[in-house]
């Protein structure tokens, strides 16, 4: 996992977030009950340097409830992922329960109701297998050294996907 500074992330996040007891990942609880944990994981698969596939699990199993802590929550911790290197950030929508295109549009509505995605490229793909559909999304810094090569680099991404899954 890649690491972040906890103390930077807990001084603006609502819900206190801790280093998960396997040291690979972040978990945080909401005051409803839910335990959510949140990593990142180096992806050579997109981009061939500083790239990393993030992920959002609720380690219970339990439904998502309308909580708009869990939002300020993850951006906080993205936030400082950001802050601290010229990275970028690779999301792919969980498939094994159908709601992926759920889940895309609320990460959706997140980046585009946080208060600094001016400061963002959010790139994302839409694509389709034997009625299957497969999202991901891309987001680095508009100041990223190479932003060009990273949005040529996520179109032959999706491209790949697209050939593969046909």
């Amino acid at each position: 996992m890649y690491c972040l500074s906890i103390e930077q992330i807990n001084r603006i996040s609502p819900y206190k977030v801790e280093i998960a007891s396997d040291g690979n990942s972040l978990l945080f609880h909401t005051r409803y009950g839910l335990v959510y944990e949140v990593g990142f994981v180096e992806d050579y698969t997109f981009f061939d340097k500083n790239t990393y596939q993030f992920f959002i699990v609720e380690k219970n199993g339990s439904r998502f409830l309308k909580d708009p802590l869990v939002k300020e929550t993850v951006w906080a911790i993205i936030e400082v992922f950001f802050r601290e290197n010229s990275n970028v950030l690779l999301y792919v929508c969980d498939t094994s329960d159908g709601r992926q295109a759920s889940r895309d549009r609320l990460f959706d509505i997140w980046f585009y109701e946080y208060e600094k995605q001016e400061e963002y490229i959010h790139l994302t793909a839409k694509v389709e297998s034997d009625s299957v559909y497969y999202f991901a999304s891309v987001i680095l810094k508009i100041t990223h050294p190479h932003l060009d090569e990273i949005k040529e680099a996520f179109d032959v991404f999706t491209e790949d996907m697209k050939d593969k899954l046909s």
